[in-house]
């Protein structure tokens, strides 16, 4: 008999058990106890400051089996200076016997086509390459690319990890780098005979004198680290690169020439909402209350984030934050802001890396949706783009308006240069 799937809008405490049965199955990763779970739904259904989640829940057959859920979750979003009330898809699931695409359709195309009449203005959620067909038959817009950026902090992780990785891994980190160092030479003395030292003549040519000269004593050294990466040449040149990635850290922050100081904390309090008040956000921001961040970061536990915050020297004002996890010794950010986009958010960035390098921490990582111009400041940062692991191949922002939405607001909400989301903001 031909599959016929169906979905409905659900109150969510009158299927309480059912609900919590599909989160356990397609989202906990691991066994979960049952006051975790009880824990888990009360937040996610009922805690969020800016609403109650929607669900919708998906059915099989004449006798309605229960085999999937949809959820969002209401978020305070600013369009150009505008507060509207977007709704962030999660808690997306289908029972095993049942992950064909009719089933995922029909939950997805109900909650996009009743996302208005539910109290929402417009949705965006986070799928990955293998669903993404899903919402994009259901209406949703690609608005761009999401990119995991890294910054190592200290080489022997680096050197350890490329003794690990395969032949091509590691020549796609030499290139990565004299790629870098190419542009950064290519950038201090722009003089052509200097360029044609570093850049071939047209592409396809051969290598540049200085880039190749480069990339073979980089590929000699890899080469070493793989076989060696105990010897004592490799570990000489680990603390040298140690010592001028702190160094070069320092350089700019003196040159920032502002006094600053940081601290951490475990919640947010009243000068988040300070910081938030006379912030200049991007064309679309969410919003950072101390309520919004403690509901989010603080109050469930299942993972333990901190609050990094960077402090005006003479005033004691917060400027910026990072909201961050420790995973395997590495620096996860899930969060960030700050009261301007340039050089205050530049000092933060720089702030964080110098302390997590103290405290031991090997690496600094986020997953972000921004502008191309925002990316290339991270370049110049000092991060590195990553692509996704391999199962799950790519990750996009995703939109869906409805075909009410002002027109105005619609330009920017599908404006790929309008969007700073975190990975924070994408998914719960």
């Amino acid at each position: 008999m031909e599959k016929v799937y169906s979905a409905a809008r659900i109150q969510p405490e009158e299927h309480r058990d059912a609900l919590a049965r599909l989160w356990n199955e397609n989202l906990a990763h691991g066994e979960v106890s049952s006051e975790v779970l009880e824990r888990r739904m009360r937040w996610f259904q009922e805690q969020n400051p800016a609403g109650p989640a929607r669900t919708w829940m998906g059915f099989y057959g004449p006798g309605r089996e229960v085999i999937g859920s949809g959820s969002f979750f209401p978020r305070d979003i600013y369009v150009g200076g505008r507060k509207l009330k977007a709704g962030v898809l999660g808690d997306f699931g289908v029972t095993k016997a049942h992950r064909i695409a009719g089933a995922a359709m029909s939950i997805q195309r109900e909650l996009a086509k009743g996302c208005r009449e539910a109290g929402v203005d417009f949705l965006y959620g986070f799928p990955n390459k293998a669903s993404f067909p899903i919402f994009q038959r259901a209406g949703y817009k690609k608005i761009a690319d999401s990119i995991i950026w890294v910054r190592p902090l200290l080489a022997a992780y680096k050197l350890n990890e490329l003794a690990a990785a395969s032949a091509g891994e590691q020549q796609s980190t030499v290139n990565a780098v004299m790629q870098r160092v190419a542009e950064r030479a290519a950038g201090a003395v722009p003089h052509p005979r200097w360029r044609a030292l570093w850049e071939a003549a047209a592409p396809g040519d051969p290598p540049a004198p200085l880039t190749h000269a480069l990339s073979t004593a980089a590929e000699r050294f890899v080469q070493r680290a793989t076989v060696k990466p105990d010897n004592l040449l490799i570990r000489t040149a680990g603390r040298a690169l140690d010592a001028s990635m702190a160094l070069k850290d320092a350089a700019a922050l003196l040159a920032k020439r502002r006094r600053v100081r940081s601290e951490l904390v475990d919640a947010a309090d009243h000068r988040f909402d300070e910081l938030w008040a006379r912030a200049k956000p991007s064309p679309i921001v969410g919003e950072r209350s101390a309520e919004f961040l403690n509901w989010r970061y603080a109050q469930l536990g299942t993972a333990r984030y901190r609050f990094f915050c960077l402090l005006d020297g003479h005033d004691g004002r917060l400027l910026g934050y990072a909201v961050y996890a420790v995973r395997n010794n590495k620096v996860e950010v899930s969060d960030l802001f700050a009261e301007d986009d340039g050089a205050t958010f530049d000092t933060l960035i720089l702030e964080l890396c110098q302390a997590m390098r103290r405290e031991g921490h090997v690496s600094v990582g986020m997953l972000l949706v921004t502008p191309p111009s925002f990316n290339a400041r991270l370049r110049a940062l000092g991060f590195f783009a990553r692509p996704h692991p391999p199962h799950v191949g790519s990750r996009w922002l995703v939109v869906h308006v409805d075909a009410s939405f002002p027109e105005e607001q619609r330009r920017v909400v599908l404006d790929p240069n309008s969007w700073f989301i975190t990975d924070g903001e994408l998914d719960v």
